[in-house]
């Protein structure tokens, strides 16, 4: 990708943390979530809401699609920013870097051992699978 822009670092295990911050305190996290059409696209927002359903004093779940004033509001008060990116097309990522925003973790989840197929592969357990590997960033 030829991009003015300095381009991230490996994704490794499907998330690498940015900010090299170790802090004994959790944070709260907004998860920009990719929300394409694919069913790893699919998965990302299905994932950020059930989190954010589930944990709604530490997670927020934002659509890329919508844009990134989610973002914003989220920085403002504290939030680490999570990119959910579905695959290696990085649509939650890019959406921040055109926008001049840089996530704090970055996750692909076809890295997570989800592969990217119909768009009606969308299984429960995926999203486990999704939820559990956020948790663990």
């Amino acid at each position: 990708m030829e991009s003015g822009r300095t381009e991230h670092k490996e994704y490794l295990s499907g998330r690498t943390n940015q900010t090299g911050k170790v802090s004994g305190r959790r944070t709260n996290t907004l998860i920009f979530a990719c929300s394409g059409l694919s069913n790893t696209g699919k998965l990302t927002m299905l994932a950020a809401s059930a989190l954010a359903f589930r944990r709604p004093d530490m997670y927020r779940a934002a659509s890329a699609q919508k844009g990134v004033d989610a973002v914003d509001d989220a920085t403002s008060e504290g939030f680490r920013i999570l990119a959910l990116d579905g695959c290696t097309d990085r649509c939650a990522s890019k959406k921040l870097d055109e926008a001049g925003m840089r996530a704090d973790i970055f996750m692909i989840v076809t890295e997570l051992g989800i592969e990217k197929t119909e768009p009606t592969d969308v299984k429960p357990e995926y999203v486990e699978i999704i939820i559990s590997a956020i948790r663990e960033a």
